[in-house]
């Protein structure tokens, strides 16, 4: 359990992440839902570990009512909405704390839909699970960096993490699965998230 006002070191975040996969895992067995894991676990499978708040997966609108009650069945707190069941730890609550999870509607936007469709088995934090590839995770944080109701720290952190993803490994099959994902956003997200990996590639400074 974390404790407010103590700084927590990385591994031990995501020592309690790896516990929150893991009851999470069970769940998603339980009931029978399909999950594809994106958000800072992601990037740190396919760019650079980093500590990260919460586990963040992409599951179909249609199970979120029966994984909220299985998580309240173990004594968690949640928090739904149509497109969203955020999970917090039992002695805590929406008002006051930060989540441990999110499960995210897969059909919330066009982004996340087409992102969902690509999977891949992997190991992460000790547990089997289906993950976004590369390409599919950098479309998702580039979403996330031009939304205008993301707090402007996230945004950057968004950009920081495509940057890392692109360093350890990229190709052009990426690329093209980054730029066919994300042109779901709006017009001209391709183009957009083009002159960004370009940048960031060469060096550049980006703009946001």
């Amino acid at each position: 359990m974390a404790i407010p006002g103590v700084a927590y070191h990385p591994i031990e975040t995501l020592d309690e992440r790896a516990r929150t996969l893991a009851e999470l895992t069970a769940i998603f067995a339980e009931v029978g839902a399909d999950h594809v894991l994106i958000g800072g676990i992601a990037v740190g499978y396919h760019g650079r570990l980093r500590a990260t708040v919460d586990v963040d997966l992409l599951v179909p609108r249609d199970h979120l009512a029966a994984l909220a009650r299985a998580l309240e069945a173990r004594g968690y707190v949640v928090a739904e909405t149509s497109d969203m069941v955020r999970v917090f730890r039992p002695d805590a609550g929406p008002d006051s704390d930060d989540a441990i999870a999110d499960l995210v509607a897969r059909e919330a936007n066009p982004v996340l839909a087409a992102a969902a469709r690509h999977h891949e088995p992997a190991t992460v934090l000790g547990q089997r699970v289906r993950i976004v590839p590369r390409g599919a995770l950098v479309a998702l944080k580039f979403h996330a960096a031009v939304s205008p109701r993301r707090a402007i720290g996230d945004r950057y952190q968004d950009v920081a993490d495509i940057g890392r993803i692109i360093a350890r490994r990229w190709g052009p099959s990426d690329e093209e699965l980054a730029l066919e994902i994300v042109a779901h956003a709006f017009e001209g997200a391709a183009s957009e998230l083009a002159a960004l990996l370009d940048d960031l590639r060469h060096g550049r400074p980006v703009k946001i």
